[in-house]
């Protein structure tokens, strides 16, 4: 029996990780979310940030919050009513293929602001770097299968993660997924809600309501 081709078992292997990130990258993300939010429970951070400093801190970490939440919800509005059955290129996905993760880093980097740790917002970052590459490849193979060519010209002209702000364009109307709304609405909203729980442990730390065992750098 003649050996298996290296480079083919490779593309097999990373084709089931992809496919098992994408099938439960929520329950990844949720798991990750909480480790970090028992780590802030049990530790603070090193530095000692005057006022000036930590206003300013957690006002751009409030703006990147607000940013991912507003943005998830521009993206919901124009392929709430389209999904897997036509290519959406208008709106935010006329600058980039992939907005809704987009917006998620963007809210990603404000939660690791909010840590005021390196640790915390390194691993924050590398979950993200680690599984949503696999993910995003994963799903457009998918659409790529769905709509065949049509897709594969929005993918050779759209960039797939960082916008391109001159290739905007906009629709007047387009259909929405009230349900689907309601949800978008909802997960957006955690955004805010992390910044209210971080902000009150800080405070609990503050105020020795919580009590911390390590300090993290």
């Amino acid at each position: 029996m003649p050996d298996e081709n290296p480079e083919n078992t490779s593309m097999e292997s990373i084709s089931a990780l992809s496919t098992f990130l994408e099938k439960h990258r929520l329950l990844l993300s949720k798991l990750v979310v909480g480790l970090i939010i028992v780590l802030l429970v049990f530790a603070k951070p090193i530095w000692s940030f005057g006022a000036g400093t930590l206003w300013l801190l957690d006002s751009l970490a409030l703006l990147l919050l607000l940013i991912a939440c507003l943005g998830r919800m521009w993206c919901t509005m124009y392929i709430g009513g389209h999904k897997n059955t036509n290519v959406v290129q208008s709106g935010p996905y006329s600058m980039v293929r992939n907005p809704l993760y987009f917006f998620s880093f963007i809210g990603a980097l404000g939660v690791a602001l909010l840590t005021h740790s390196i640790i915390i917002s390194l691993l924050l970052m590398v979950f993200f770097v680690g599984i949503y590459p696999f993910v995003i490849a994963k799903e457009e193979n998918n659409l790529l299968g769905f709509f065949g060519e049509e897709y594969e010209h929005y993918r050779t002209t759209t960039p797939r993660f960082l916008p391109a702000p001159k290739q905007y364009t906009s629709n007047n109307k387009t259909s929405a997924d009230i349900p689907r709304m309601e949800r978008a609405l909802f997960d957006s909203g955690c955004f805010v809600l992390v910044f209210i729980l971080l902000s009150g442990i800080r405070l609990g730390h503050q105020t020795g309501w919580i009590p911390t065992f390590i300090s993290l750098p």
